[in-house]
């Protein structure tokens, strides 16, 4: 181990090497790292200069997916550009800004980067360099992402022009020593440096100039001296997956005060916006739960694009996102001002989405003289332009209307920052599929911050392993959670859509969240069976019949003694104990998904919990992926079938419009398919090399163009014989 002394030599050494670097280099964006948070059903990147993804609304070829999105594997992302910004009025102490402020305007920095928009084209953070790996930014599950040593305290300097040009460091400043996880090496969120997330991210950044500054007689450039430190969150379970916790704490390096600050969280959210002809604008609706502090929107028109490769979405394809404060920087630690602006209202009017840095200073972060403001609360009440507030839920919540498209601010009040001190603002990025179960999630993230962040798990997610074969697929699935005192029993869920779907049957909870009936349950056998009692709002949750498991086994060697599975298992150890399930409702050449679920028995606070779908099917965790399919053939070609024959579009196993696929099963290793349309024409020709009896025709003839509907002829050669047949297509 490097002792502390040699860790502190190493990163001063490490930060010289870097200082240097960016010295030559002239541009400390140059160490902006990007990652991902992808722990749960919300996936976004990040990076380490304060933004939380990048769907850049400008040009979605610049886009860097996936940016928020819900539910992973969707492919459908919300997030356009989610940030944090901070400002304060004109007369600061020299000391505490940088740049030349000659008008005496407000001041205003974001870590917002939405290209060529208004007074956010750049972020104006800049990362540590000592805290900066080479390639990405830091994050718990991936310690390549770390940098090469750590510091052990947060930085007590800044830079005279935010170019790292000059260091001013102010001695008299305490340190904030950083600390870590014992078991992991970390900085974790907990209070003694323990990781209490699933997934965590640590950056680090100081205020500057951003990109502006670089450029030829820039003169008007001007930030205030803050230093950021940024934290994610987030957290498998199915209470905690639909919700990322970021943390932002705000940190004053300098000797003298900075007054008057103000914080926001810059949300633009995009619904998936229509470019159909005839249709001029994306019909987003905005709402606001002051009770929650819960800003947050959807599609109102019902009629969207389908990213996923054409046609289009109906309204309960598109989710509702939002952010939730769950505390604010000063003494009240809430929400002060809330701001929904219309971007094309006009940049220049208070109801606009503030086209420089003291036009969003006064209107957006902190909401004065905006006429949705019908009562001059700082709240935005009437989005509708009416001179009505539009007061919703017995006065829990205001709707906004219409936002084309547009952002949501949400606001702190005004706080001072001494030498050395901090202020925190933490919330939440969730999202649900309705209106009640957003604010479901959004009430679930609130009660963990409430309860410092002390979670409630179901048992550990069982490992998960498939064996398919001819129209079978055998699930095997170990016994760890069974060591849970609270183990009830198991549910094994399937899914024909990559896992946006997990049945054919769901309901809608009391809440509005959506459930998937199982393939089968299994239910320890101890008395406590049927719908769920103690608590009226988790009654929909079935307990099962004190039904068990109907095969169990032990490994022995790659298979189940006394089991014949048809093939080898790859994950589980000789002497294993496992459980066994056989599906032998499926087809052959359709990609299936399967995860087991471990329940338990419930509890007084929330009811019943059990295991989510593992997010990662690379791994060996309680979610797998197979395709039945029939051995390789050897010796006829009797057996090859087209499956779907005839082919519809829109079939069950395709997840959007570019799938369309069809497939030629009972191959040989090795065969050549050409495929002719009525006209005696040659369509496509495949050739199949694979250790696999399937071969897959995408629909697209040699020209990548998509066929006609109609009647097809394929011919099939190989060295163990030739055969002929047809398919039917309709489109």
């Amino acid at each position: 181990m490097m002792s502390i002394k040699n860790k502190i030599i190493y990163s001063i050494l490490l930060f010289c090497l870097l200082t240097m670097q960016i010295d030559a280099q002239k541009n400390p964006m140059e160490f902006k790292r990007w990652n991902k948070m992808n722990i749960n059903k919300v996936a976004t990147t990040f990076d380490n200069v304060g933004m939380l993804c990048d769907g850049n609304n400008q040009n979605s070829s610049l886009a860097r997916p996936p940016s928020f999105e819900y539910p992973q594997g969707s492919g459908l992302s919300y997030g356009t550009a989610v940030a944090i910004v901070v400002g304060a009025p004109a007369g600061q102490d020299p000391e505490v800004v940088g740049g030349t402020n000659p008008e005496g305007l407000p001041y205003l920095d974001g870590t917002v980067d939405e290209g060529p928009a208004d007074f956010w084209n750049e972020e104006h953070f800049a990362p540590y360099p000592e805290f900066v790996n080479p390639t990405a930014a830091s994050v718990s599950t991936d310690p390549n992402s770390w940098p090469a040593v750590w510091p052990t305290a947060l930085p007590n300097y800044y830079f005279v022009n935010g170019m790292n040009d000059e260091i001013i460091e102010n001695n008299s400043l305490p340190t904030e020593t950083i600390l870590f996880d014992s078991a992991t090496g970390w900085p974790g969120f907990g209070k003694n440096g323990e990781k209490i997330a699933d997934q965590e991210t640590f950056s680090v950044m100081y205020g500057w100039g951003g990109t502006d500054q670089l450029g030829a007689g820039n003169s008007t450039t001007r930030w205030l001296r803050t230093q950021l430190v940024m934290r994610g969150l987030a957290w498998e379970g199915t209470l905690y997956e639909n919700f990322i916790v970021w943390v932002y704490i705000l940190r004053n390096p300098t000797s003298k005060p900075i007054t008057d600050l103000a914080m926001g969280i810059h949300a633009d959210f995009s619904f998936l916006p229509s470019f159909y002809p005839g249709i001029s604008s994306d019909d987003d609706r905005h709402y606001y739960d002051p009770k929650l502090q819960l800003a947050y929107g959807t599609d109102d028109n019902g009629y969207e694009e389908n990213p996923n490769g054409g046609g289009s979405l109906t309204a309960e394809n598109i989710a509702w996102a939002g952010v939730v404060s769950l505390k604010m920087p000063g003494k009240t630690g809430k929400v002060k001002s809330y701001d929904a602006t219309h971007f094309w209202q006009g940049q220049t009017t208070a109801s606009g989405s503030g086209g420089d840095p003291e036009m969003y200073y006064k209107w957006n972060l902190l909401n004065l003289n905006d006429p949705e403001d019908s009562d001059n609360d700082g709240i935005d009440d009437d989005f509708d332009h009416n001179g009505i507030a539009d007061n919703i839920e017995g006065g829990q919540g205001y709707y906004l209307g219409l936002a084309a498209d547009g952002l949501q601010v949400l606001g702190s009040e005004n706080f001072t920052l001494n030498p050395g001190e901090t202020d925190t603002l933490i919330f939440a990025t969730v999202f649900g599929k309705s209106q009640d179960d957003i604010k479901t999630n959004a009430s679930r993230a609130i009660a963990l911050y409430n309860n410092d962040w002390k979670i409630v798990k179901a048992p550990p997610a069982p490992k998960v392993e498939a064996v398919a074969t001819d129209q079978k697929v055998t699930i095997v699935w170990g016994t760890d959670s069974e060591t849970d005192p609270e183990f009830e029993g198991y549910k094994v869920y399937r899914s024909q859509d990559n896992g946006q779907t997990w049945g054919s049957e769901s309901f809608l909870d009391f809440d509005g969240g959506t459930h998937f009936i199982p393939l089968v349950q299994y239910d320890k056998i101890d008395g406590v069976k049927g719908y769920y009692q103690t608590l009226p709002e988790y009654a929909w949750f079935y307990l099962g019949e004190d039904s068990w498991v109907k095969l169990r086994g032990v490994v022995e060697s790659d298979t189940i003694k006394g089991f014949n599975l048809g093939a080898k298992l790859k994950n589980f150890q000789e002497g294993d104990s496992v459980n066994i399930y056989v599906d032998r409702d499926v087809l052959n050449g359709i990609d299936y998904m399967y995860y087991v679920a471990a329940f338990d028995s419930g509890n007084t606070v929330v009811g019943p919990l059990e295991n989510s779908a593992a997010t990662n099917i690379t791994e060996f965790n309680n979610t797998v992926s197979v395709k039945p399919a029939l051995a390789l053939e050897s010796k006829t070609l009797n057996n090859i079938r087209v499956v779907p024959n005839p082919y519809k579009v829109s079939e069950i196993w395709e997840t959007g419009f570019d799938e369309h696929k069809i497939q030629f099963t009972g191959l040989p290793e090795s065969a050549s398919i050409r495929i002719m349309n009525s006209a005696g024409e040659l369509v496509k020709i495949l050739e199949h090399n694979s250790n696999s009896s399937i071969a897959e025709w995408n629909l697209k003839n040699e020209y990548n163009q998509q066929i006609a509907p109609g009647v097809y002829f394929y011919f099939i050669s190989s060295s163990i014989g030739q055969t002929t047949g047809k398919f039917f297509v309709i489109l």
